[in-house]
């Protein structure tokens, strides 16, 4: 098999890992594994009752789709050295990450030895367009590779009904985030929800970077996988290999 179709193989992969962990959020996040009780001196708030912890399976499929996202990269990197250098020693090759907002230096490109000057200038503009996603991958990764799972987590989000298609004779409304940034604070069973806003409260799923750190939305697996999909876009036709994603649809669950 070749390289480039390993990493579009990879790539499938990952969706499906993907449609399986959006299937256990869908789940997790059904109101009905909470419950409120009210409170007897102000009916503004009320007390959340968590009926049962997250399962352990939420970070193991979040690992394993982060995994083969990160393995198409470092496969069609191999295969972009290689077409260069068929003799290149590709045990230390990978996809170079860098930092943010900046081009590789030296010691960055040190990660892609011999590869040509085109392919690199694919890599940047894939960094510079889909930076936010793919730095992304780079913590979930590193997290979960080396030092533990990326621990999930309930937070509460405000909402809103949206008018998603208006008819003649029917509309049909759905209930969205308000959008506005929000403090992503764990959910614990006993807490108190402050409803005084008048605001619609849904109970979401996020994951955590290291252990009480960092804490992101479930979101952000989407954002990650947009900028593996758009970077392979890049990189592949220069393996003269197929485009991954002009159409893998996933499954209706």
């Amino acid at each position: 098999m070749l390289r480039s179709h390993s990493a579009y193989v990879r790539y499938v992969y990952a969706q499906d890992h993907l449609e399986k962990l959006r299937e256990q959020l869908r789940l997790e996040e059904r109101l009905d594994n909470f419950e409120l009780e009210s409170l007897p001196d102000d009916e503004r708030k009320k007390t959340i009752r968590c009926k049962k912890p997250l399962p352990v399976s939420l970070s193991l499929t979040l690992g394993d789709f982060i995994h083969s996202l990160r393995s198409s990269l470092d496969y069609v990197t191999c295969a972009l050295v290689a077409l260069s250098n068929p003799d290149a020693d590709l045990k230390r090759v990978q996809f170079p990450f860098g930092r943010k907002g900046v081009r590789l230096n030296r010691d960055d490109r040190g990660s892609v030895k011999g590869i040509s000057e085109e392919a690199l200038e694919a890599i940047e503009r894939a960094r510079a367009q889909y930076g936010e996603g793919l730095s992304l991958l780079c913590d979930f990764s590193n997290q979960d590779k080396h030092r533990f799972l990326m621990p999930a987590y309930s937070h509460l989000v405000s909402c809103k009904f949206a008018v998603d298609t208006r008819t003649p004779n029917s509309t049909t409304m759905s209930v969205q985030p308000l959008g506005r940034p929000e403090e992503l604070a764990p959910l614990r069973d006993g807490d108190i929800v402050d409803f005084s806003d008048g605001c619609l409260k849904t109970v979401k799923i996020g994951f955590q970077l290291e252990a009480g750190g960092v804490s992101y939305r479930s979101e952000s697996i989407d954002l990650i996988n947009e900028a593996v999909r758009q970077t392979l876009n890049e990189l592949l036709p220069l393996t003269q290999s197929l485009k991954p994603t002009q159409g893998y649809t996933p499954r209706n669950s």
